[in-house]
């Protein structure tokens, strides 16, 4: 699905209900947990391991944070991939 085609998907699903409020209220809420969990794991990390990754332990805040969160489009999760 293109990124147009999905974005039409979105709006038209998305809807202004009780229900639809609370999943998406939850949807943030796993991503903040998602968020918290991934920064604590990169905080314990060594620096050498940072390193390797090409990030600094300055900016592990930076690319937690929820606008450079990788999305979870299609359904895979960049933690499981080996």
């Amino acid at each position: 699905m293109t990124t147009l085609g999905r974005t039409a998907y979105e709006t038209g699903r998305s809807g202004f209900g009780l229900i639809d409020f609370a999943s998406r209220a939850l949807r943030h809420f796993y991503q903040a947990m998602r968020m918290r969990s991934d920064r604590a794991a990169m905080q314990a990390m060594p620096d050498y391991l940072l390193k390797d990754m090409g990030i600094a332990r300055s900016e592990i805040d930076h690319y937690t944070s929820m606008r450079y969160a990788a999305s979870d489009v299609d359904g895979t999760d960049i933690r499981n991939v080996r």
